[in-house]
């Protein structure tokens, strides 16, 4: 007598791979959750990091220094606003976030 061939998973093997995925998912979401705000602190630290390179482009090709307005201004970043008004008290508040204080602007290259 001739047996047939079996093909396929059984129910054991199928609720085996179920449960570890499971368990995979439920290890691996949390730390997916809360990736809006380290986006929106990333977005604040590249800000003020163009902040500080506009300054020393605008210093190189002014041979001089520029207003904090000026550095400001020249500056193309999407996403928020920078706030303050003087090259120590610069801050970026990313849109939806809490605003990051941008390290000093050098007197060299702002005034």
């Amino acid at each position: 007598m001739q047996r047939a061939i079996q093909q396929g998973f059984t129910l054991i093997e199928l609720v085996v791979v179920i449960v570890i995925l499971g368990i995979l998912a439920a290890v691996a979401i949390p730390q997916f959750t809360d990736l809006s705000s380290a986006a929106r602190d990333a977005v604040g630290d590249a800000a003020c990091g163009a902040l500080q390179s506009t300054a020393v482009l605008l210093y190189a090709s002014n041979n001089g220094t520029s207003t904090s307005s000026s550095i400001v201004a020249a500056t193309t970043v999407s996403g928020g606003a920078f706030g303050g008004n003087t090259c120590a008290n610069r801050t970026f508040t990313p849109t939806g976030g809490t605003a990051r204080t941008c390290a000093t602007l050098p007197a060299a290259f702002c005034t």
